[in-house]
Protein backbone atom coordinates (compact mmCIF):
# COMPACT_ATOMS: atom_id res chain seq x y z
CA UNK A 1 0.00 0.00 0.00
CA UNK A 2 2.78 1.93 0.84
CA UNK A 3 4.32 1.76 -2.62
CA UNK A 4 1.39 2.16 -4.81
CA UNK A 5 0.44 5.40 -2.73
CA UNK A 6 3.90 6.55 -3.67
CA UNK A 7 3.89 5.61 -7.28
CA UNK A 8 0.51 7.80 -7.86
CA UNK A 9 1.30 10.43 -5.89
CA UNK A 10 4.43 10.82 -8.33
CA UNK A 11 2.44 9.57 -11.46
CA UNK A 12 0.27 12.92 -10.38
CA UNK A 13 2.58 14.78 -9.95
CA UNK A 14 4.22 14.45 -13.22
CA UNK A 15 1.11 14.31 -15.17
CA UNK A 16 0.30 17.69 -13.78
CA UNK A 17 -3.19 16.25 -12.83
CA UNK A 18 -2.27 17.92 -9.30
CA UNK A 19 -0.44 21.22 -8.40
CA UNK A 20 2.36 21.41 -5.88
CA UNK A 21 1.57 24.07 -3.62
CA UNK A 22 1.61 25.17 0.33
CA UNK A 23 -2.09 24.81 0.79
CA UNK A 24 -2.95 22.61 3.37
CA UNK A 25 -6.00 20.50 4.40
CA UNK A 26 -5.57 20.78 8.20
CA UNK A 27 -8.92 22.18 10.52
CA UNK A 28 -9.27 25.85 9.97
CA UNK A 29 -12.01 26.83 12.76
CA UNK A 30 -12.83 30.17 10.63
CA UNK A 31 -13.19 28.65 6.86
CA UNK A 32 -10.72 29.35 3.97
CA UNK A 33 -11.54 31.45 0.95
CA UNK A 34 -11.58 30.36 -2.65
CA UNK A 35 -7.96 31.89 -3.06
CA UNK A 36 -6.68 29.65 0.13
CA UNK A 37 -8.59 26.77 -0.87
CA UNK A 38 -7.25 23.33 -2.09
CA UNK A 39 -4.36 23.15 -4.76
CA UNK A 40 -5.83 20.88 -7.84
CA UNK A 41 -9.10 21.47 -6.81
CA UNK A 42 -11.84 24.19 -8.43
CA UNK A 43 -12.85 26.11 -5.61
CA UNK A 44 -16.76 27.03 -6.59
CA UNK A 45 -18.79 29.82 -4.61
CA UNK A 46 -22.27 30.53 -4.30
CA UNK A 47 -24.25 33.28 -2.84
CA UNK A 48 -28.01 33.20 -1.51
CA UNK A 49 -29.94 36.28 -0.59
CA UNK A 50 -31.46 36.54 2.57
CA UNK A 51 -35.12 34.57 2.63
CA UNK A 52 -33.85 32.97 -0.49
CA UNK A 53 -33.29 28.87 -1.16
CA UNK A 54 -29.99 27.74 -3.10
CA UNK A 55 -28.63 24.64 -3.91
CA UNK A 56 -24.37 23.60 -3.79
CA UNK A 57 -23.57 20.46 -6.18
CA UNK A 58 -20.86 18.34 -7.02
CA UNK A 59 -21.29 16.01 -10.87
CA UNK A 60 -18.56 14.59 -9.42
CA UNK A 61 -16.94 14.00 -5.92
CA UNK A 62 -18.39 14.90 -2.51
CA UNK A 63 -18.80 18.53 -0.94
CA UNK A 64 -16.54 20.02 1.05
CA UNK A 65 -17.10 23.84 2.43
CA UNK A 66 -14.34 25.62 2.90
CA UNK A 67 -15.96 28.87 3.87
CA UNK A 68 -19.10 30.29 5.01
CA UNK A 69 -20.54 33.68 6.04
CA UNK A 70 -24.45 35.08 7.11
CA UNK A 71 -24.13 38.92 7.36
CA UNK A 72 -23.06 41.61 5.00
CA UNK A 73 -19.23 42.69 3.41
CA UNK A 74 -19.86 44.80 0.62
CA UNK A 75 -22.76 47.11 -1.01
CA UNK A 76 -23.48 45.02 -4.27
CA UNK A 77 -24.26 41.71 -3.61
CA UNK A 78 -27.98 41.25 -2.81
CA UNK A 79 -28.86 45.10 -3.20
CA UNK A 80 -31.64 45.18 -6.19
CA UNK A 81 -34.64 47.00 -4.25
CA UNK A 82 -33.25 47.49 -1.21
CA UNK A 83 -32.76 50.78 0.76
CA UNK A 84 -29.97 51.98 0.79
CA UNK A 85 -30.17 51.87 5.08
CA UNK A 86 -30.00 48.01 4.84
CA UNK A 87 -26.99 47.93 2.86
CA UNK A 88 -24.81 50.64 4.76
CA UNK A 89 -23.15 48.25 7.76
CA UNK A 90 -20.99 45.99 5.42
CA UNK A 91 -19.07 44.83 8.86
CA UNK A 92 -21.84 42.21 9.45
CA UNK A 93 -21.16 38.41 10.09
CA UNK A 94 -22.86 35.57 11.75
CA UNK A 95 -20.05 33.72 14.22
CA UNK A 96 -21.71 30.45 13.31
CA UNK A 97 -22.01 30.07 9.75
CA UNK A 98 -19.53 27.78 9.37
CA UNK A 99 -20.57 25.14 11.57
CA UNK A 100 -24.26 24.08 10.05
CA UNK A 101 -23.32 24.79 6.42
CA UNK A 102 -20.76 22.28 7.00
CA UNK A 103 -23.03 19.79 8.73
CA UNK A 104 -25.34 19.84 6.12
CA UNK A 105 -23.25 19.64 3.13
CA UNK A 106 -19.76 18.31 3.82
CA UNK A 107 -19.51 14.57 2.24
CA UNK A 108 -22.90 15.26 0.03
CA UNK A 109 -23.29 15.29 -3.62
CA UNK A 110 -25.65 17.96 -3.80
CA UNK A 111 -27.32 20.04 -0.79
CA UNK A 112 -30.20 22.77 -0.30
CA UNK A 113 -29.31 26.19 1.84
CA UNK A 114 -31.64 28.80 3.20
CA UNK A 115 -30.51 31.92 3.71
CA UNK A 116 -32.32 33.04 7.38
CA UNK A 117 -31.53 34.47 10.38
CA UNK A 118 -33.70 31.42 11.94
CA UNK A 119 -30.96 28.83 11.22
CA UNK A 120 -27.91 31.57 11.56
CA UNK A 121 -29.01 34.12 14.03
CA UNK A 122 -28.92 37.66 13.11
CA UNK A 123 -25.76 39.44 13.20
CA UNK A 124 -27.13 43.21 12.55
CA UNK A 125 -30.73 43.35 12.54
CA UNK A 126 -32.03 45.99 10.41
CA UNK A 127 -29.54 44.73 7.20
CA UNK A 128 -29.96 43.09 4.25
CA UNK A 129 -28.30 39.70 4.60
CA UNK A 130 -26.67 37.13 1.99
CA UNK A 131 -25.46 33.59 2.87
CA UNK A 132 -22.01 33.47 0.68
CA UNK A 133 -20.11 29.62 0.67
CA UNK A 134 -17.04 28.53 -1.28
CA UNK A 135 -16.47 24.85 -1.62
CA UNK A 136 -15.09 21.98 -3.57
CA UNK A 137 -15.66 18.18 -4.89
CA UNK A 138 -13.35 16.45 -3.15
CA UNK A 139 -12.90 13.14 -5.36
CA UNK A 140 -12.51 10.55 -2.45
CA UNK A 141 -14.84 8.60 -0.79
CA UNK A 142 -15.78 10.28 2.34
CA UNK A 143 -16.90 8.31 5.49
CA UNK A 144 -19.09 9.49 7.94
CA UNK A 145 -19.48 8.02 11.79
CA UNK A 146 -22.30 8.85 14.33
CA UNK A 147 -21.74 8.35 17.83
CA UNK A 148 -24.42 8.38 20.29
CA UNK A 149 -23.55 10.48 24.05
CA UNK A 150 -21.47 8.46 25.77
CA UNK A 151 -19.99 6.18 23.41
CA UNK A 152 -17.08 6.10 21.27
CA UNK A 153 -16.57 6.78 17.76
CA UNK A 154 -14.06 4.75 16.08
CA UNK A 155 -11.93 5.96 12.80
CA UNK A 156 -9.62 3.65 10.76
CA UNK A 157 -7.89 3.46 7.87
CA UNK A 158 -5.78 0.77 5.70
CA UNK A 159 -2.10 0.57 6.07
CA UNK A 160 -0.20 3.33 4.70
CA UNK A 161 -3.04 5.54 4.46
CA UNK A 162 -3.73 8.55 7.28
CA UNK A 163 -7.16 10.12 8.54
CA UNK A 164 -8.23 13.50 7.45
CA UNK A 165 -11.19 15.00 9.41
CA UNK A 166 -13.41 17.21 7.24
CA UNK A 167 -15.74 17.84 9.57
CA UNK A 168 -16.94 17.16 13.02
CA UNK A 169 -19.89 18.73 15.71
CA UNK A 170 -20.85 17.34 18.96
CA UNK A 171 -24.40 18.61 19.86
CA UNK A 172 -27.31 17.40 17.57
CA UNK A 173 -28.96 18.89 14.42
CA UNK A 174 -31.00 15.94 13.35
CA UNK A 175 -34.22 15.20 15.57
CA UNK A 176 -34.03 11.54 14.60
CA UNK A 177 -31.01 10.74 15.24
CA UNK A 178 -29.70 8.53 18.75
CA UNK A 179 -33.33 9.40 19.95
CA UNK A 180 -34.45 5.61 20.64
CA UNK A 181 -35.68 5.73 24.38
CA UNK A 182 -35.27 9.76 25.08
CA UNK A 183 -38.36 11.94 25.74
CA UNK A 184 -39.41 14.56 23.13
CA UNK A 185 -37.45 17.58 25.66
CA UNK A 186 -34.18 16.08 24.85
CA UNK A 187 -34.20 15.36 21.21
CA UNK A 188 -36.27 18.02 20.02
CA UNK A 189 -33.44 20.72 19.71
CA UNK A 190 -31.45 20.59 16.46
CA UNK A 191 -29.26 23.75 16.34
CA UNK A 192 -26.66 22.32 18.71
CA UNK A 193 -23.06 23.08 17.75
CA UNK A 194 -19.93 22.27 20.06
CA UNK A 195 -17.54 25.27 18.48
CA UNK A 196 -14.41 23.41 19.73
CA UNK A 197 -15.86 19.74 17.77
CA UNK A 198 -13.47 20.08 14.54
CA UNK A 199 -10.26 21.19 16.44
CA UNK A 200 -10.70 18.28 19.50
CA UNK A 201 -11.26 15.90 16.75
CA UNK A 202 -8.20 17.05 14.35
CA UNK A 203 -6.27 16.82 17.20
CA UNK A 204 -6.85 13.40 18.16
CA UNK A 205 -7.08 11.99 14.72
CA UNK A 206 -5.62 13.89 11.44
CA UNK A 207 -2.50 11.93 10.17
CA UNK A 208 -2.78 8.91 11.90
CA UNK A 209 -4.29 5.26 10.88
CA UNK A 210 -6.83 5.18 13.63
CA UNK A 211 -8.21 6.77 16.17
CA UNK A 212 -10.80 6.76 19.08
CA UNK A 213 -12.75 9.63 20.44
CA UNK A 214 -15.41 9.76 23.58
CA UNK A 215 -18.40 11.65 22.78
CA UNK A 216 -19.19 13.21 26.07
CA UNK A 217 -19.47 16.29 27.70
CA UNK A 218 -16.36 16.05 29.41
CA UNK A 219 -14.73 15.93 26.45
CA UNK A 220 -16.22 18.93 24.12
CA UNK A 221 -18.33 20.32 27.14
CA UNK A 222 -22.01 20.84 26.94
CA UNK A 223 -22.92 23.27 24.00
CA UNK A 224 -26.74 22.59 24.70
CA UNK A 225 -27.77 21.77 28.10
CA UNK A 226 -30.99 19.05 28.55
CA UNK A 227 -30.09 18.08 24.88
CA UNK A 228 -29.07 14.52 24.28
CA UNK A 229 -26.16 14.89 21.56
CA UNK A 230 -24.10 12.91 19.39
CA UNK A 231 -21.39 13.18 17.38
CA UNK A 232 -20.68 13.38 13.90
CA UNK A 233 -17.32 12.83 12.21
CA UNK A 234 -16.59 12.64 8.05
CA UNK A 235 -13.16 12.09 7.35
CA UNK A 236 -10.92 10.39 4.41
CA UNK A 237 -8.45 7.96 4.36
CA UNK A 238 -5.48 9.75 2.31
CA UNK A 239 -2.30 8.69 1.20
CA UNK A 240 0.56 9.50 3.67
CA UNK A 241 2.41 10.61 0.63
CA UNK A 242 0.11 12.73 -0.41
CA UNK A 243 0.31 14.61 2.67
CA UNK A 244 4.03 15.30 1.40
CA UNK A 245 2.80 16.48 -2.38
CA UNK A 246 -0.26 18.98 -0.71
CA UNK A 247 2.51 20.59 1.75
CA UNK A 248 5.46 20.84 -0.52
CA UNK A 249 7.39 18.70 0.88
CA UNK A 250 8.76 17.08 -2.84
CA UNK A 251 12.69 16.54 -1.25
CA UNK A 252 10.55 13.61 1.54
CA UNK A 253 8.25 12.32 -1.32
CA UNK A 254 11.35 11.80 -3.28
CA UNK A 255 13.58 10.81 -0.52
CA UNK A 256 10.62 8.06 0.55
CA UNK A 257 10.53 6.95 -2.62
CA UNK A 258 14.05 6.13 -3.15
CA UNK A 259 13.46 4.01 0.20
CA UNK A 260 11.20 1.63 -1.03
CA UNK A 261 12.41 0.92 -4.18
Amino acid sequence: MKLQCVLLAVVLVNTGLISVTSAHFGPDSGGRSCEESVAGFRCRSNVICEGDRGFLRCAVGKIQITSASFGRTDRRTCFRGRPDRQLRNTHCASPNALAPVSQSCNGQSSCELSATSAIFTDPCPGTYKYLAVSYYCLPPEIRSVTTCEGGSAVLNCALGQVIHVHSANYGRTDSSLCASGRPPSEVSRTDCYASNSLTLVSNGCEGTSSCSIVASNSVFSDPCVGTFKYLYISYTCECRVWNLIVSGSLYLLYHHFLMLT
